[in-house]
């Protein structure tokens, strides 16, 4: 029986085509993530994206209005599937992740009085996240 070469060679160049692309297809559709800046106060640091406020992170030593001890808060102003996360160097973290914005979550008790923190502020997408400096708070 003769085989036909020249069939199989061109079958296979054009699964080759094929495959490069989709290769190439997939590529160009990955899905970039906003630039990030940050920008810095006493108490609190906002995240801008595309140059607009997206959220950010409050820091409240000893809050009134009912809540107890002191007080991290993150918000989420920008529906555009990122969350905004408040961290605190003793472990504290308030999220916006899941929830559609706007949406604030809040994250409170009291810690020693005087005792200095760390506080910074991350824009979070699945595994992705890009995180300001950190700046000190005061309990």
């Amino acid at each position: 029986m003769k085989k036909n070469l020249g069939r199989s060679a061109s079958v296979a160049a054009a699964a080759s085509v094929l495959a490069l692309g989709a290769t190439l297809a997939s590529a160009g559709t990955a899905s970039a993530h906003p630039s990030v800046k940050f920008d810095y106060s006493s108490n609190q640091i906002m995240v801008l994206t595309g140059g607009t406020p997206a959220g950010y992170a409050n820091w409240f030593a000893d809050p009134q209005a009912g809540w107890p001890g002191d007080l991290i808060t993150a918000y989420d102003s920008k529906s555009d599937g990122y969350g905004i996360e408040a961290h605190l160097s003793n472990g504290r973290v308030a999220s916006t992740r899941g929830h559609n914005a706007p949406y604030t979550d809040k994250a409170s008790g009291n810690l020693p009085e005087g005792k200095s923190y760390k506080m910074w502020v991350c824009l979070v997408k699945g595994s992705w996240s890009s995180c300001s400096s950190k700046i000190t708070v005061t309990a």
